[in-house]
């Protein structure tokens, strides 16, 4: 028979005999003894064991020990998916017999009899408890066992106080409190006693010490019951005892014990949580699972408490004794309910009387364990505010269970406990559509205006439901009129009676957070993208990195930020509409805008330097502070993916500010950085370049905006007019861009059949070009130039330019066999599909390791191009295709008819 020793050193006995342990094994016993009958996960138990410094493969040493312990202990250590167990029996373990007789004490109804018991059980008590272990993962239980001992020496001098045992107790008591300095309660018994010994100038020393402690180390004063004894003191009166232990309810089996079923009524019409309810059943812990918490989080409004509520109904069966709802208010400003009172509220559920409940909370939570630890309970505990409000809620079996809702991650529980979390996301718009259809009637929403008002609710059902109240209170009024309504106060809506808005529950969040988080937050809130980076919100803040981090943290902790991808961060539409509210009333608003548009110019200044080290650009206003990438150039691309979205909405809050130098700048550097630049962006650009009155600047803003416009076939003319006056304004200085416009020009030229002008296009292109510093990119030009000579008549020449294109591309890339394919064997003539095919092999050897980074940004631009005004060839041919990209995606499928054959040129062909 095995038998346990925690109270003290940690030891192992089997059949009365004690097992020698190593320092690891003596670990593991202490860990799994803790939890008796209960299977510890192999995960939990390493990090138990080691913390954040496991050995190497850690699962393995957990094996391993496993087995050298199961040879010292027999079979009384199982192995049970997901980990391990300890078969210890009921009496096997000196804690066990100590709680166990701590609840025999408290059931006695004879004060001599819990005196009897309680000394007992302080009996079992060897000296510190988990004496011996090292392990990080017990010191909790450690701290757990240090307060049983002393809640039951409490207990114990209360009992013998009442026994009159006053003048026996005085030494001990003097013991205890020098060992628990702060106990309040103690000070107490010990006033107490020495007043009943005649001492009373040592009972009022005793408190002294006490309060002058307290407030030196807290800051407060002692409670309200030791004030009055020390008040009865001074006035020399009769001293009352403490109130006795409240007795527990009787853990006897009862004809009727109480049920409690306090779950709310379902909110109506609840739909489009299919995924969040699923999540829910699929997280019940199994028979042989340890505890676990189920945690609902989200910001204010999202429908948290609907779904979980009417998840509970659906899974009664699975709890039959019963479900308790607890309202902690923990979104609340000082409204929210403590650790006791939300055990007190539990308790009263499960029949404790008012009388019976315990003073204090620590007491209320060993009453609430030994309740609830045979008993299958769902415990609801709503708007959680903190970890401190939850940890005595949860059960210590897995047969019980607590499914939390907060606007808080409540990340700290994960610490303690195990914890599987979910976090709402606003309803997609066919379920938000669904919602207010089934509010208002699918009648009242036919007409113009229904989607918009469905899309200004966010997909937050609180707004949502405020809204279907509302139009079923305006019958008559019309859909778009409300849309009009929300535009400005769809987070203020509100209905009589129900003062609910979601805009007051992020206020309430906001109020919540460190002063430095909600600053950030509202002044996120004056961004104009839809995304945010890590060093953008660093410079928003003016601060660190590192501290911008962590105050996002705590925005994501809160729910009013989310992460959208590495140091990548968004709001959700209803929260950003919150946050513009937020950062209008900022009083440094111009400032931080100002600091924001700087900090756009001088990364895409970064990056178009980068890509166009020889060009000369305007003077640099230096290095981003808060650089986005890292300074080997790495990130680079994923940061312009990212920022592209939100270029537009950038442009067009900077075209707002008085410099207009900047508008143009900020334009002008992202297109040069290879950042996708919409068509509006740029004209906003060319708008403020001409103001300027720079003839270099309006030739930039022509050449860009062609540019841009030939990504769209529809709008070829349009780009073949800007492209023109680009040609015209340019100087042969411009390099890169002078060179692409050419190129874009010739191949313009050439599609409408000038060939002439095609040519000479092409010639300035290639001018602007060094081909031993841009060779990619001069093949690329000398293939368009190809073209334009072969579909001119000029067959010879053309096909000239195209081996020299292949020849330059071999050197750009490195030669490599069978890499050049057709390029580099036989009698080949340049024509339509062989040119496409070459144009393809060019883009894929962009990432040749001998092409330079100022190349490769240019060939890749050309590339584009090219493939730009190949596609206005095909496009009435493809039904419904309004974009270039979307002609890219469709080149592959299509059988391009050719623009000129090759059988005309073939008596000739030039070999390569």
């Amino acid at each position: 028979m095995l038998e346990v020793v925690l109270l003290g050193p940690v030891e192992a006995r089997v059949d009365g005999v004690g097992v020698p342990l190593a320092p690891l094994e003596r670990n593991l016993l202490a860990l799994l003894a803790l939890s008796p009958g209960t299977v510890l996960s192999t995960e939990r138990i390493i990090d138990s064991l080691w913390g954040e410094r496991p050995p190497a493969q850690p699962r393995s040493r957990v094996q391993g020990l496993v087995s050298t312990l199961r040879r010292k202990l027999g079979d009384t250590l199982i192995t049970r998916h997901p980990g391990y167990l300890l078969a210890v029996p009921p009496d096997g373990s000196d804690l066990s017999r100590c709680e166990d007789l701590a609840r025999q004490a408290r059931s006695a109804t004879v004060p001599v009899s819990a005196a009897e018991l309680l000394n007992r059980t302080l009996a079992l008590w060897r000296g510190d408890p988990l004496d011996g272990v090292t392990a990080p993962g017990i010191d909790a239980d450690r701290a757990r066992l240090t307060e049983l001992r002393v809640g039951l020496l409490e207990e114990r001098f209360e009992v013998e106080l009442g026994l009159g045992k006053h003048a026996a107790l005085v030494g001990e008591l003097i013991a205890a409190v020098a060992a628990q300095p702060l106990r309040e309660r103690l000070a107490g018994q010990l006033m107490l006693a020495l007043y009943r010994c005649n001492r009373q100038a040592d009972a009022l020393r005793a408190y002294q010490a006490l309060r002058e402690r307290l407030a030196e180390e807290l800051g407060g004063d002692p409670c309200a019951d030791l004030r009055e004894l020390h008040a009865m003191i001074l006035r020399g009166g009769e001293a009352a005892v403490h109130p006795p232990v409240p007795e527990p309810p009787s853990r006897e089996p009862r004809e009727e014990e109480p049920r409690p079923a306090q779950m709310p009524a379902g909110v109506g019409h609840f739909t489009g949580r299919e995924g969040d309810l699923a999540w829910l059943s699929a997280s019940l812990p199994g028979p042989s699972d340890e505890a676990r918490v189920l945690v609902v989080t989200g910001a204010g409004g999202l429908g948290k408490t609907a779904l979980v509520v009417s998840w509970a109904h659906s899974v009664a069966d699975r709890f039959p004794d019963g479900q308790i709802f607890v309202e902690l208010h923990g979104a609340g400003l000082g409204a929210a309910l403590s650790a006791g009172s939300a055990l007190g509220s539990v308790l009263l559920a499960l029949g404790v009387t008012a009388d019976q409940l315990p003073v204090s909370a620590e007491e209320r939570a060993a009453l609430y364990r030994t309740m609830i630890h045979r008993r299958r309970l769902l415990i609801v505990a709503d708007d959680a505010g903190s970890v401190a409000q939850l940890l005595p809620l949860v059960p210590p079996t897995a047969g019980s269970l607590v499914v939390a809702t907060s606007r808080s991650s409540l990340s700290a529980l994960s610490a303690h406990h195990a914890v599987r979390s979910r976090t709402l996301e606003p309803l997609d718009p066919d379920a938000a559509h669904a919602l207010l259809r089934a509010i208002v009637g699918p009648e009242r929403l036919r007409g113009e205006g229904a989607s918009e008002v469905v899309s200004l609710c966010g997909g937050w059902p609180l707004s949502i439901r405020l809204a279907g109240a509302t139009l079923a209170a305006r019958p008559r009024q019309s859909l778009s009129s409300f849309a009009e309504e929300l535009r400005e106060h769809a987070d203020a809506l509100s209905v009589a009676d129900d003062s609910r808005t979601v805009r007051a529950a992020l206020a309430e969040t906001h109020a919540g957070l460190d002063p430095a988080a909600g600053r950030l937050f509202a002044q996120l809130g004056l961004l104009p993208g839809t995304s945010v980076c890590l060093s953008l919100a660093a410079a928003t803040a003016g601060t660190s990195v590192l501290r911008a981090r962590r105050l996002l943290d705590e925005l994501i902790s809160a729910n009013l930020v989310f992460e959208t991808g590495p140091d990548r961060y968004a709001l959700h539409d209803m929260i950003r509409r919150f946050a513009r509210r937020c950062g209008a009333a900022l009083s440094d608003r111009a400032v931080v805008e100002e600091r924001v548009v700087r900090w756009y110019v001088a990364v895409f200044d970064t990056l178009a330097r980068r890509l166009e080290p020889d060009r000369d650009w305007p003077p640099a206003p230096g290095q981003p502070e808060w650089s986005p990438f890292e300074p080997d150039g790495s990130g680079t691309e994923r940061f312009r993916d990212a920022e592209s979205p939100n270029l537009l909405a950038v442009v067009r809050w900077t075209a707002g500010r008085p410099d207009r130098s900047l508008t143009w700048r900020l334009v002008a550097l992202a297109h040069a950085s290879g950042a996708r630049v919409p068509v509006e962006a740029c004209e906003i650009g060319l708008a403020a370049a001409l103001e300027l009155g720079d003839r270099r600047a309006a030739g930039e803003a022509h050449a860009r905006l062609g540019l841009v416009l030939l990504r769209d076939p529809v709008s070829f003319d349009a780009a073949d007019g800007h492209l023109t006056l680009a040609v015209e304004l340019l100087d042969a200085g411009d390099g890169r861009l002078s060179s692409a416009t050419s190129f874009a020009l010739g191949a313009s030229r050439a599609v409408q059949g000038r060939h002439g002008e095609a040519r000479e296009a092409m010639e300035s292109a290639l001018s602007h070009l060094d081909p031993g510093r841009e060779p990619l990119s001069y093949a690329v030009v000398l293939l368009g130039y190809a073209e334009v000579l072969v579909g001119s008549g000029a067959v010879d020449r053309g096909h000239e330019r195209f081996a020299q294109a292949v020849i330059l591309c071999q050197a750009a890339v490195g030669w490599q066999e069978g890499r050049f394919g057709r390029f580099d064997r036989g009698r080949v003539c340049l024509d339509r599909r062989l040119a496409d095919e070459y144009l393809d092999h060019l883009g894929r050897s962009l990432s040749a390791p001998r092409v330079t980074p100022q190349d490769r940004g240019l060939a890749r631009t050309l590339i584009d191009l090219g493939l730009a005004l190949r596609a206005r060839d095909v496009v009435p041919a493809v039904a419904g295709v309004a974009h270039a990209e979307e002609v890219y995606m469709a080149l592959p499928a299509l059988n391009v008819a050719e623009s000129y054959s090759a059988e005309p040129y073939a008596a000739e062909p030039y070999r390569i």
